[in-house]
């Protein structure tokens, strides 16, 4: 009987699209379609009669996922859909041919809808093989899909996360999930090392190191983010991620860091627009004889970081809501106004967030004002290096600019404070000149010095000068806000590139970058904590070693190519006859774990 079942069953199952329609759970439902995440699970591995055990957990992984940051403050972004599509076995398949394979977990083939199995090389990896079942599913019942999660019937651990996200019902069921979502939804990798080949950029992976230039460069500052290598030998030691052991997208019980964090918020307010609504109607001519409003309809996170800015041929309104009322005296006819929506999340550090994601909506304005021919910009004062637009407003006839260019902007980047001039010729009226001068600060003489070399155990010196506030980064995550820093107990891994960022008071930033070098030699210590004392140094026939320690000392002298010229073991004190050639020689003191290198030139 059982063979009968799954031949009709595998029919049904190759006809999925051709008739057959599944039972759709809406789990929620927030907004239309067209401007929402429309999330869907689909189970895999649950017979008919388990379909209510699918229900559940569909459920409760949805509820997870909302309250899971930061998606928790982007609740009203998702609609949330179930689809129940009963398998003819319960289970997923176990090839059971993986290293790390699980040894209680039973070996076969299951007969499911989406074909589960586990890896075949590593375990863990619990894909689909029947993808095209799933996505002919989805074209016929849900085609408006954003993210589909696959939860496979089985208690043992996996998952993964490609075009879909696909993960079991171990008992980190949900937090597994969350993570795989990390690679489908954010694009992120792994943040541990999965071996070669799962190497590539990402939000969270780069083979760029400079603190300057690496992609979560404005998180350097942030606790626990850096640039740490996913190894020291071969394809790891060449790829960088942001955290070390305090990330979701390496260890289940954490977080997502906060450059994952940023993926995620960025990913999800392109896709989704926070202008539900708008009346009257965008980019339509509005006459403004009366008091006339404005809204925006929005659809705010919790907390609300929306931001909303009104102008009217490019002047700032001092309103600031999702509501204005413009008089007909602020409404030059033919004027433009416009409403800009952008979410300003501190989550996201992101540079060109502002350029890419700020909404932007325009009406003409139709009213007995008279239009006065004006120009703005963006801004009056600048730093050297920074950008201008100039934009004109009210001309009835030509513009042009200074330098020959036409058009109602114009783009500058001026190295100096200058005037510019812009040009509306009316026919048969006299041409109006409007000249608007920028002015240019200079950037701040920024500077960066250490005071190496050092030596290992020793004191970094860092000091910056030139601004008022001060952005340091370096090496093994290296950050500080301080003009003078001193970085105490040096090792090798210390030495590189410090660089700092310096603002001064007109707010223009400037870097500099100083470069530590470390001596491969232990500092010597000066104090009464000193255990040992060599002298003469400089030395010339002979060299005296005393310790205050007791027992068995050594003591080793090398050249400079690092070869061992002398080695001696001594009680107390020891007089050296120095046969050696004249130079910089190195010393390593030994007693019990105690250990002291310096250098002796002998003349």
């Amino acid at each position: 009987m059982k063979s009968i079942f799954s031949t009709l069953y595998a029919i049904c199952i190759a006809a999925v699209c051709f008739g057959q329609e599944y039972q759709v759970d809406t789990l929620y439902k927030t907004g239309p379609m067209d401007n929402r995440i429309n999330v869907v699970i689909l189970g895999d591995g649950f017979t008919q009669e388990e379909l209510p055990k699918f229900a559940t957990e569909a459920k409760n992984f949805a509820d997870f996922f909302l309250g899971y940051n930061p998606y928790l403050h982007y609740r009203n972004y998702f609609n949330f859909f179930a689809i129940r599509t009963p398998s003819a076995e319960s289970g997923v398949t176990n090839p059971g041919t993986a290293p790390d394979a699980y040894k209680d977990q039973p070996v076969g083939v299951k007969n499911t809808f989406f074909g589960s199995t586990f890896g075949s090389s590593i375990h863990r990896l619990v894909t689909i093989s029947k993808y095209d079942v799933l996505y002919a599913l989805l074209a016929k019942q849900l085609p408006m899909y954003d993210l589909v999660i696959v939860l496979v019937n089985t208690p043992f651990y996996g998952g993964s996360g490609g075009s879909i996200s696909v993960h079991t019902l171990h008992t980190q069921a949900n937090t597994i999930g969350v993570h795989e979502i990390g690679h489908t939804f954010s694009h992120l990798n792994d943040e541990y090392w999965a071996g070669p080949g799962y190497g590539w950029e990402a939000p969270n992976m780069t083979k760029e190191s400079s603190p300057a230039l690496v992609k979560w460069k404005n998180w350097l500052s942030q606790t626990g983010i850096g640039i740490y290598k996913h190894g020291e030998t071969g394809d790891a030691a060449l790829w960088h991620k942001p955290a070390n052991g305090t990330c979701l997208m390496e260890y289940l019980n954490q977080e997502f860091c906060a450059v994952c964090r940023e993926a995620t918020v960025e990913t999800l307010l392109k896709q989704v627009n926070p202008i539900e609504n708008v009346e009257p109607a965008a980019g339509s001519v509005v006459t403004v004889n009366d008091a006339q409003t404005f809204k925006v309809g929005l659809l705010a996170p919790s907390p609300n970081t929306l931001q909303v800015q009104w102008t009217v041929n490019g002047e700032l309104l001092s309103t600031t809501g999702a509501e204005l009322t413009l008089m007909p005296e602020q409404a030059p006819d033919g004027a433009i106004l416009a409403a800009s929506v952008f979410d300003t999340t501190d989550v996201s550090r992101y540079d060109g967030a502002r350029a890419d994601r700020t909404r932007t909506l325009e009406w003409t304005l139709k009213s007995g004002t008279p239009n006065v021919f004006r120009v703005t910009a963006s801004k009056d004062t600048i730093c050297v290096g920074q950008e201008v637009t100039l934009t004109a407003y009210g001309c009835r006839g030509t513009l042009s600019w200074t330098g020959g260019a036409a058009g109602a902007s114009l783009k500058v980047k001026p190295e100096q404070t200058t005037t510019y001039s812009v040009f509306c010729k009316v026919e048969g009226a006299p041409t109006q000149t409007i000249e608007v001068p920028v002015q240019v600060m200079p950037l701040p003489n920024a500077t960066a010095v250490n005071g190496g070399p050092y030596l290992v155990g020793g004191t970094i010196e860092l000091t910056a000068t030139g601004g008022i506030s001060y952005l340091w980064s370096g090496p093994r995550s290296f950050a500080s806000t301080l003009p003078h820093v001193l970085l105490h107990d040096a090792v090798l891994e210390s030495a590189g590139t410090y660089e700092v960022g310096v603002t001064d008071a007109n707010g223009c930033s400037k870097s500099a970058q100083t470069e530590v070098k470390i001596d491969p030699v232990l500092s010597v210590p000066t104090g009464p904590e000193a255990f040992v004392t060599i002298s003469p140094n400089p030395a010339r026939e002979f060299l005296s070693v005393e310790t205050r320690l007791g027992g068995r000392s050594s003591i080793k002298l090398y050249d400079q190519a690092g070869r061992e010229v002398f080695s001696k073991s001594f009680e107390k004190k020891t007089d050296i006859k120095l046969n050696v050639a004249t130079g910089l020689y190195l010393y390593r003191f030994t007693n019990g774990g105690r250990v002291v290198s310096g250098k002796v030139a002998v003349q």
